[in-house]
């Protein structure tokens, strides 16, 4: 009997990621920054006002628009402007992230610190997922996933590095 389960690579993992439904991409993302010792919680409904998902500690707070885009679009800056007025919605907002799994445009990453709205984009995302060693999420979301070291194998280290200490960055 043979078993039914992928090895997972990069591209496996963020082309199944572009195909979660988007509220359960929301729940995803609200995951991953739990395992950041984060505590969140999902608002991602209609009415959201474009919050997907709150995310606290002690001592920030942290509004996350969750975007999950099939593999060829892009975040552009009237989205990053509109993600932007966030922080108008809610008291006390440290930092509007914006996590997808497509790209973001040459023109949404030239305005986003300006903004100070973080961007993450797919490939950022994964290096997350490697660089947090949170790969068991993937296993959690996708059953027939199998976590194998060929995940890590074909990711560089410049790919991985500076995805946390760049959101780190702003909590110092």
């Amino acid at each position: 009997m043979t078993d039914d389960y992928q090895t997972a690579t990069r591209e496996m993992v963020r082309t199944r990621l572009q195909n979660m439904d988007p509220y359960e991409f929301e729940h995803f993302v609200a995951d991953l920054w739990t395992y950041m010792d984060w505590n969140t919680k999902v608002v991602g409904e209609p009415g959201d006002k474009g919050i997907d998902v709150v995310a606290t500690t002690p001592e920030n707070k942290q509004l996350i628009q969750a975007k999950r885009y099939g593999p060829n679009t892009t975040v552009g800056s009237p989205e990053v402007q509109q993600y932007a007025s966030l922080r108008l919605q809610e008291e006390n907002v440290d930092q509007v992230t914006i996590v997808t799994t497509g790209t973001f445009s040459t023109q949404a990453e030239a305005l986003a610190p300006d903004l100070d709205v973080l961007l993450i984009d797919g490939s950022e995302l994964i290096g997350m997922i490697l660089e947090l060693d949170a790969v068991e999420l993937i296993a959690e979301y996708f059953e027939d996933v199998e976590l194998r070291s060929e995940v890590e194998s074909n990711t560089t280290h410049s790919e991985q590095s500076g995805v946390i200490s760049r959101f780190k960055s702003w909590l110092e």
